[in-house]
């Protein structure tokens, strides 16, 4: 009997897996690269050498850790440099973070809330886009799991294994790595240590020799970054506090207002009825609540001392502990009817709001292929880049050119030239005007040799035709 429940779990925890793979896989070209994967497709060529990888970096993606466009590089070798092949990257490391939403869960209680937490996983309209995206936000989701799955085991065992241990560690540094904003799982897991010591008593001797070999190796491998980093003064997101103040981007990590209120407010719920068992109870909850909380207060408090730095993606690892706390305090109740009418309120909530996410979905980045595919039906081969100046991307219009050529691969099809070295004796040209931030007129000046006859527009670009006079 309990094999066949064990059974029966296990197909409907792959089925639900299954289901937020092939979600991620449905629309993972549905949207063109926005600037910031631009970025990472730009830096990580896999024709440049170490060095000038390196290099590149350094001018154009200075402001995030290495790993990421390192790792995508010697993917793009095996795969082909091609921005399509580029986003199955994200996709392996977002599908891979959905199965370890459920094995975590099953470390804290041996009951159904894995299947709870996986669904919820699954269904992530926000796990999914970023899983889609060619950006280290999956990577840190899925080192994050790894990371709070191996201090789990380290701490539900009585005699830890060396094997775990050294993940552990490796885990570790390969998340604060992936990105700074990793940090805060780190500091996550010594507060709640601290606190089992001195509550319960238990000394995990072993992590305080773990935690300094932790802070060893990334220290040794993000030095230069770590410095460059605390010597801002101001930082690109010194206004997103009012993002913050709106429902802690519960908004955001769930599509929408109602939702993402929704399940603030469970959440909320869910903390105060079971508040003994976190507090006094000894159980990981308490450990998760931490980190939701350092989530928002590590960040605002850098940025009281330096500068704003918070963003909703940073801390995307935040949905491991909603979802787990979610799962595993409703599996608290006592009373079953309580426990079926919760569940079925949030499957049948989130699966109308995954629809909607799914197959309403609007296009919010620049719709570089449409136009291109609406170029080359005019039949005209000249293409003049324009990307306006930004302080904050010294490398804008190489990165542009770096993507558009390679789309379809463009560059065996049009004759692509930049702005700023417009030639003036092409019979005719398409002026291709990229505009993510700020608004502009996508027009050559009025004196010049050329007639202006129509435009293109579609969101963030436009696309204006010239002949000569």
């Amino acid at each position: 009997m309990r094999n066949s429940i064990t059974i029966i779990r296990s197909i409907i925890y792959l089925a639900f897996v299954s289901v937020g793979i092939l979600t991620i896989f449905y629309q993972i070209h549905f949207e063109d690269l926005w600037f910031d994967e631009m970025n990472s497709f730009y830096v990580a060529d896999p024709s440049l050498t170490f060095e000038e990888t390196i290099l590149r970096h350094n001018e154009s993606d200075w402001h995030n850790p290495k790993l990421f466009n390192f790792i995508l590089k010697y993917f793009l070798s095996f795969t082909g440099y091609d921005p399509y092949s580029a986003r199955f990257l994200p996709l392996i490391f977002g599908s891979a973070s959905l199965f370890l939403f459920g094995i975590i869960t099953h470390q804290i209680r041996k009951d159904d809330s894995f299947l709870l937490t996986t669904f919820l996983a699954c269904v992530s309209i926000y796990v999914i886009k970023y899983s889609q995206e060619l950006r280290p936000y999956s990577l840190l989701l899925l080192t994050s799991s790894l990371n709070i799955f191996f201090f789990l085991k380290l701490i539900n065992n009585s005699s830890p294994k060396w094997i775990d241990s050294f993940f552990f560690i490796f885990v570790s540094v390969l998340n604060y790595s992936t990105h700074p904003f990793g940090l805060i799982v780190f500091f996550s897991q010594i507060t709640f240590s601290l606190y089992k010591y001195f509550i319960f008593k238990k000394s995990f001797q072993i992590f305080w020799a773990l935690y300094p070999l932790i802070i060893f190796f990334y220290i040794m491998f993000n030095y230069n970054y770590i410095l460059f980093q605390i010597s801002f003064e101001n930082y690109m997101l010194s206004f997103d506090i009012r993002n913050v103040l709106d429902g802690f981007y519960f908004p955001r990590f769930f599509g929408s207002k109602i939702m993402g209120y929704f399940y603030l407010t469970l959440l909320f719920f869910l903390i105060l009825n079971n508040k003994k068992k976190i507090f006094t109870g000894n159980n990981e909850y308490l450990f998760f609540l931490i980190l939701i909380i350092f989530c928002y207060l590590i960040p605002l408090l850098y940025g009281i001392v330096n500068t704003p730095v918070l963003h909703d993606r940073y801390i995307i690892f935040i949905l491991i502990p909603i979802f787990i706390l979610i799962s595993c305090l409703i599996n608290e109740f006592l009373n079953k009817m309580i426990k079926i009418v919760f569940i079925s309120f949030i499957v049948i909530l989130t699966l109308s709001n995954h629809y909607i996410e799914i197959f309403k979905r609007l296009n919010t980045k620049p719709q570089f292929t449409t136009v291109l595919n609406d170029i080359k039906k005019s039949g005209v081969k000249n293409i003049v880049l324009y990307v306006p100046k930004n302080s904050s991307y010294l490398v804008g219009t190489d990165l542009v050119t770096n993507y558009v050529k390679n789309i379809n691969k463009s560059k065996n099809i049009f004759n692509f030239y930049h702005y700023d070295e417009l030639p003036y004796k092409l019979e005719n040209f398409w002026l291709f005007c990229y505009k993510p931030n700020i608004n502009y007129d996508c027009k050559i000046s009025n004196n010049s040799n050329y007639s202006f006859l129509k435009t293109i527009k579609y969101f963030q670009i436009d696309s204006s035709f010239y002949k000569l006079k």
